[in-house]
């Protein structure tokens, strides 16, 4: 039998019926994103069509070309979305097998640690004022580790340091503390 009657895996023309998130799930972490009730207006942000979301609807399930699309546009981490409890590696620049001009590319696309780090110092700074903490070393120090850790939960980064300073100003207050 000629190969050329076989058909490779790689010609099917049937698409994967895996389901990466149900459409609950996608409804439910885009609202936990936009903090909207109106799927609608969700759907126009992330410039999915009516059509597409009457077809999801429908069917009750996503079909995610429109959606990723939609996320990447909007900035919205595609781990967080899909896989926010699992830790997902980032490759380094070493890691990547390309080319040196390939390399410098994939490079410039990685995120700037110091703007992180100055970003986040920013926010933390803010928090200890709002609680009338010190803006010591030590303060900033522990607020900073946990801006920077691994993005493994969805506890939003600002509860998660108005509750640390919560906890220095406790401490501070307690005069058994010294």
């Amino acid at each position: 039998m000629s190969n050329d009657t076989k058909m490779n895996s790689t010609h099917q023309t049937e698409k994967s019926k895996e389901e990466i998130l149900s459409m609950d799930e996608c409804v439910s972490r885009l609202r936990l994103y936009y903090g909207e009730s109106s799927v609608p207006s969700i759907m126009r942000r992330l410039q999915i069509p009516p059509s597409t979301y009457g077809n999801w609807r429908k069917r009750n399930s996503v079909t995610y070309e429109h959606l990723v699309r939609g996320l990447i546009r909007e900035g919205i981490s595609l781990d967080w979305f899909f896989a926010p409890e699992q830790r997902l590696n980032y490759p380094s620049r070493e890691q990547l097998h390309v080319a040196d001009v390939e390399s410098a590319k994939y490079a410039s696309n990685c995120p700037d640690n110091n703007a992180r780090v100055l970003a986040a110092l920013a926010e933390i700074r803010k928090v200890l004022q709002q609680y009338g903490l010190p803006e010591t070393q030590f303060n900033q120090e522990l607020m900073l580790t946990l801006c920077l850790a691994e993005r493994a939960g969805q506890v939003p980064t600002r509860l998660a340091l108005e509750q640390v300073a919560a906890a220095i100003r406790a401490v501070n207050d307690d005069p058994l503390a010294d």
